[in-house]
């Protein structure tokens, strides 16, 4: 049985797809208690769950507002990119620009806590949804994880690890901003000189295995990344 919040949330979704534009306001939290006669708890789980995929946002003290699909806001969720994107109603997939193996240098040896000169498996792609490039991601995994004989370049790199017993559950996040190169304004297809979003992770399994170092560059204009934080 479908708990009360999807179904306030998939009515929500309705009364944005017929009938409101990026930037509108929500029905108060009252207002949708009263139409659908549930209790502010089931709402605000509602709103949470449509914050969590991109669709409304939230001002506080003002109220709850309709998400432009211009922008794509990453909640701290761990999730995937295909999942992120997917999750907001765009058709998410990745060109392979490489794929190749290298000696673990002395910042791979640090942030994946292995000897100098492991051998790595390194993956880059090129992240797009609904075909717009999104994203430029490049992978290292320590070869004692997955070889790159292993690695299927087409299929889901995270689901690979899972089958190899190497399931991701945490990851560790750093964002910077950056000033993206001529290759990788060509990628993007942005305009030379553009900003972008530096975001390095480094990822761990359930056993507290440290799997994956990852370097993104997100387009600036299409994406970013939504905290919430509280005071103790």
């Amino acid at each position: 049985m479908a708990h009360k919040y999807e179904a306030v949330a998939a009515a929500v979704r309705e009364m944005i797809a017929s009938s409101l534009v990026p930037h509108d306001a929500l029905p108060s939290e009252r207002e949708l208690m009263e139409l659908h006669h549930v209790s502010r708890v089931t709402v605000r789980a509602a709103i949470s769950r449509l914050i969590d995929e991109g669709l409304v946002y939230n001002v506080h003290g003002s109220g709850t507002y309709v998400g432009s699909r211009e922008i794509f806001s990453k909640s701290p969720k761990l999730t995937s990119f295909t999942e992120d994107m997917a999750s907001r109603g765009f058709t998410p997939s990745s060109r392979v620009l490489a794929a190749y193996v290298v000696d673990a240098d002395d910042e791979l040896s640090r942030r994946l806590s292995i000897p100098v000169g492991s051998s790595c498996t390194v993956m880059r792609r090129l992240r797009l949804a609904d075909d717009v490039p999104i994203a430029i991601e490049e992978v290292y995994l320590p070869a004692a994880i997955l070889t790159l004989d292993q690695l299927r370049l087409d299929d889901s790199l995270y689901a690979q690890l899972a089958e190899h017993g190497h399931e991701i559950i945490r990851a560790e996040q750093e964002i910077t901003a950056t000033e993206l190169d001529v290759e990788q304004c060509a990628l993007l297809e942005v305009s030379a000189g553009s900003a972008a979003l530096c975001v390095v992770r480094v990822s761990s399994s359930r056993q507290g295995r440290l799997i994956e170092f990852a370097r993104d560059i997100y387009r600036a204009d299409r994406y970013s990344f939504r905290l919430a934080v509280t005071k103790d």
